[in-house]
């Protein structure tokens, strides 16, 4: 019978063995079962070679990914333990992946690829498709009952969940809030954030710093005579310009400032530290300040645990000679000559007839736009003029740099952005769509975000292109940042947030707000200077409180030093 069964042709095969399957008693088909099934599994993943099992599994998109792992211990073992695996899904699904955290766990196990090698070189793996309503899944098999958390030993797969959750955070509007009642009857006119602080300036002089993770207020600086305008930090040295013309240095360990800068005859309205890049260009950090008195100075940036305090009153005029309360010429006189014989003056960039309006800086070049109209290319390391720049209607509010692709864009009153060369100060393109002032501007590696005060938003390609116009603000914006998937803006009435891939509005964080002065927000954090029933206040919005207990106390373990941090 055997012999007879094995001479017949497949669907014969097939049709005999379903009836007698079907005349077959329960036992009999248990048994059957009992055979077949072991026979037809196999475990394909853990029979291929692992370089070629973890190539396959780089493929799959991240809900397949976690569920493959609760598939079976050695699937599980394979998924989780290497680290390549996440680190390109990390890229892969736009996250940043050369952060501090992860550099800790480097040295402590392999990797098979180069930790310092850009993205492009992945650009062989596939993008996962998205899929915003699956939640990511726990680890471990159906009998592991034991938090997923607790059994996940790869740093880069802990830093993927925590970055996957604040993302899903943002998108939902998960969120806990807070309020810094800070400068309650005055314009917050700056703002910065970092992990650690809060930082904001306003017109009533003062600077204050907030803890990021209590929200205490650790130091209030006391020192400018008029309203802060601008100012920026790195790290614990903070640099600040105000309406009584100075720029002065902070350490936010002590709250001192150390360093009092004199030479501008006008409200220092913009500044900036740049940093030295890849190029080591500049070769030292530098302080760019533009004036209202329509030049700008560039100091050596101080640092303020090492270098002796400056005071450019007290070395040029004496202890008790106050600073210049005049615009006229023997002012202007003096100030140049403190400016001249302090130690950290490089140079004086003269050449706008207007008020400098906003500056962008990338190693050696210097961008500046000026109420004349005008932009102007400088070169930081001889401090000369490389290119005047015309074509606008109107003031200049904006300006940004895009290293990358040797441009820069500008912002007008007159409705426009323009594109404009570094290498040959010609205007390469003009971007219409806005019906009225541009006065700011964002610059990522994909997109420049402009905003207008016509109550729009525009998502544009470094190119030129426009891909999104954002309608939805009741008034003129006011204030907005971005990074490569979000944007968040304010203005008269609130506080929005927008897909930037797809001009989408996911959020509306605040409805109630007469204005929104300034916004800034981290990884984690979001804050807002919001002026609502005659108060000014700081609403701070924190994504990092829901999902991500477990995954901080654990990273909190491996990672952190135990002290507290100091201002």
């Amino acid at each position: 019978m055997v012999t007879a069964f094995d001479d017949l042709n497949p669907d014969t095969k097939s049709t005999i063995l379903l009836e007698l399957l079907k005349r077959s008693s329960t036992n009999t088909l248990q048994l059957v079962s009992s055979l077949i099934i072991p026979t037809l599994r196999r475990d394909f993943l853990s029979s291929l070679p692992k370089e070629i099992s973890l190539c396959v599994l780089s493929y799959l998109d991240i809900h397949t990914l976690c569920r493959a792992s609760i598939v079976c211990r050695s699937w599980r073992d394979l998924i989780n333990g290497d680290a390549l695996l996440w680190k390109r899904r990390m890229i892969q699904d736009g996250f940043k992946h050369d952060d501090p955290w992860a550099s800790k766990f480097r040295g402590a196990m392999p990797l098979n690829d180069d930790s310092s090698s850009s993205s492009s070189s992945l650009s062989s793996f596939p993008s996962p498709s998205s899929s915003e309503q699956t939640p990511l899944p726990n680890n471990g098999n159906d009998n592991d009952t034991r938090p997923a958390l607790k059994t996940v030993t790869n740093p880069y797969k802990e830093r993927y969940r925590r970055l996957y959750t604040l993302r899903q955070n943002w998108r939902k509007g998960r969120v806990r809030t807070a309020r810094l009642i800070t400068h309650p009857q005055n314009v917050v006119t700056c703002l910065s954030v970092d992990e650690e602080k809060i930082v904001s300036g306003a017109d009533d002089s003062l600077i204050n710093i907030y803890d990021a993770t209590t929200l205490a207020r650790r130091r209030c600086l006391r020192g400018h005579e008029g309203g802060v305008w601008a100012l920026q930090h790195v790290g614990n040295t903070l640099v600040s310009g105000s309406t009584d013309r100075t720029v002065r240095v902070w350490n936010l360990l002590t709250g001192k400032c150390t360093h009092v800068f004199y030479g501008h005859t006008s409200t220092v309205r913009c500044l900036q530290i740049v940093m030295p890049n890849k190029n080591n260009e500049p070769k030292q950090p530098l302080i760019i300040a533009g004036s209202r008195d329509s030049t700008l100075r560039v100091w050596r940036l101080p640092d303020p645990q090492k270098d002796p305090p400056y005071d450019g009153a007290t070395a040029n005029h004496g202890p008790s000679s106050a600073p210049p309360t005049t615009t006229n010429s023997t002012t202007t006189m003096a100030a140049s000559s403190a400016a001249n014989a302090n130690p950290y003056h490089l140079y004086t960039l003269t050449g706008h007839t207007n008020s400098v309006r906003a500056i962008a800086a990338h190693g050696n070049i210097l961008v500046s736009g000026s109420y004349d109209r005008k932009v102007r290319v400088w070169d930081l390391s001889k401090g000369t003029l490389i290119h005047r720049m015309e074509g606008h209607g109107e003031k200049v509010y904006s300006v940004v740099i895009d290293p990358e692709r040797n441009q820069c864009m500008s912002g007008s009153m007159d409705a426009t952005v323009k594109i404009w060369s570094l290498e040959t100060g010609q205007c390469l393109r003009t971007l219409d769509g806005h019906s009225i002032l541009v006065g700011l501007l964002g610059l990522s590696k994909d997109h420049l975000v402009s905003a207008a005060a016509d109550t729009t938003l525009r998502v544009w390609s470094p190119q030129g292109d426009c891909m999104h116009a954002l309608l939805g603000h009741q008034g003129a914006i006011t204030c907005f940042q971005h990074d490569h998937e979000k944007i968040i803006s304010g203005s008269e009435g609130g506080l929005k947030l927008w897909d930037i891939k797809t001009g989408k509005l996911l959020q509306n964080f605040v409805t109630y707000a007469t204005g929104v002065w300034r916004v800034a927000f981290d990884q984690r954090q979001c804050v807002a200077a919001i002026h609502s029933n005659n108060i000014t206040y700081l609403e701070v919005l924190d994504f990092g409180s829901h999902g991500l207990e477990e995954a901080e106390a654990h990273e909190a373990s491996i990672t952190r030093p135990v002290h507290a941090t100091k201002y």
